[in-house]
């Protein structure tokens, strides 16, 4: 299992390299460390972890919207690569993630009543409580 830091920084790298790959039309590239990530994630409800459950929430739910065809919904698809490149610039100097449409959608501490995706992502990440 990584740490915080190994953590924050494989998420950094891994969202701007789907942000680049889904500029370049490589939607099938978008997600494939997904799994290797999760697996290694730090376990628990840290404090310092919410940022990283929220980034790889919104990280799961682009990975769903390209595998279901780009659905309409509230990002739409020009919008994910910027969104990713916020919440990557927003790990890499430790801050809070900033982008609104994020939170909104995939802060489940802020908003409790998120779609079952998200919310069992959490909970499995949760769960890992040591």
């Amino acid at each position: 299992m990584w740490n915080y830091e190994t953590a924050r920084d494989t998420l950094v790298e891994q969202l701007r390299a789907d942000a680049a790959a889904h500029r370049a039309e490589n939607f099938d590239a978008i997600g494939r460390r997904f799994d290797r990530l999760e697996h290694e994630f730090p376990k628990g409800s840290a404090p310092q972890l919410a940022k990283l459950h929220i980034a790889l929430a919104f990280w799961d739910g682009w990975i769903d919207a390209r595998n279901n065809g780009w659905p309409r919904g509230p990002i739409a698809l020009d919008q994910w690569p910027d969104l990713a490149e916020r919440v990557a610039d927003d790990l890499a100097a430790d801050r809070e993630i900033s982008p609104p449409l994020v939170v909104s959608r995939f802060d489940l501490v802020a908003h409790p009543n998120l779609n079952e995706r998200v919310q069992t992502l959490a909970a499995r990440l949760r769960g890992r409580d040591a």
